[in-house]
């Protein structure tokens, strides 16, 4: 009987610290998921992707001054990535280009625009804060529109350009801020979207939208994966 009651006292013991060894998990996973928790809710919201190479592609920043017409600067959530085309088919009408015309017309009297990307073959020039509203979509400041919460990006069409690759570059571009700003590919929109102009025209009228939004999906796939 002595003998019955020593292992009957053993393995008393053995539950007691198998039940605090599992307690003690417990409560260290409880606390870091709360740790993980309170840094989600208390992390301060992006302001801007801060991108300077997507892969190879340079991206060269040159914020429009703060205070001008065409940088009204009202923060908002960003919701979409807006697809443009230039429409200008000039010889050298390229991101640099264009990043100097948003410049010189940032405080025009009257038909101001302004965006945050512009892809061409070789580069991309970033002219707004991700975080900041602009004028690219024709829809005024709606409520949900592409003005408020879109990303406004123009691909070029330049004379001279390689338009396939400014493609290429603008699905890597998107892939990229789709990850950062934690969208799904879902959230890619065309100017006439909004606005009903068909732009990008050469995309739509090609019949290449879906395809184009399919290879910046797979894009975003591999990315995540490798996340």
């Amino acid at each position: 009987m002595a003998g019955f009651y020593t292992k009957r006292k053993k393995t008393g013991k053995k539950k007691i610290h198998t039940q605090a060894a599992v307690t003690a998990v417990l409560m260290l996973l409880s606390f870091a998921a709360g740790a993980l928790t309170h840094r989600a809710l208390t992390r301060p919201p992006q302001t801007d992707a801060g991108l300077t190479y997507i892969e190879e592609i340079p991206v060269v920043t040159d914020f429009l001054p703060e205070g001008c017409r065409a940088r009204p600067g009202e923060k908002r959530e960003i919701k979409y990535l807006v697809l443009h085309e230039t429409d200008n088919f000039s010889a050298g009408a390229d991101a640099a280009a264009h990043n100097s015309f948003i410049h010189q017309n940032a405080n025009a009297p009257e038909g101001i625009v302004s965006w945050h990307y512009t892809v061409d073959d070789r580069q991309i020039y970033h002219h707004l804060p991700d975080d900041e509203n602009a004028y690219h979509a024709g829809d005024r400041m709606e409520k949900n529109g592409g003005n408020l919460n879109g990303i406004g990006i123009e691909m070029c069409v330049n004379e001279g350009s390689n338009y396939e690759q400014t493609l290429l570059n603008a699905q890597k571009l998107c892939a990229r801020l789709l990850i950062e700003y934690d969208l799904k590919p879902g959230a890619l929109r065309r100017h006439q979207d909004f606005s009903g102009k068909v732009c990008p025209a050469r995309l739509i009228e090609s019949g290449r939208w879906d395809a184009f939004c399919a290879a910046v999906e797979q894009r975003y796939r591999e990315l995540k994966s490798v996340q």
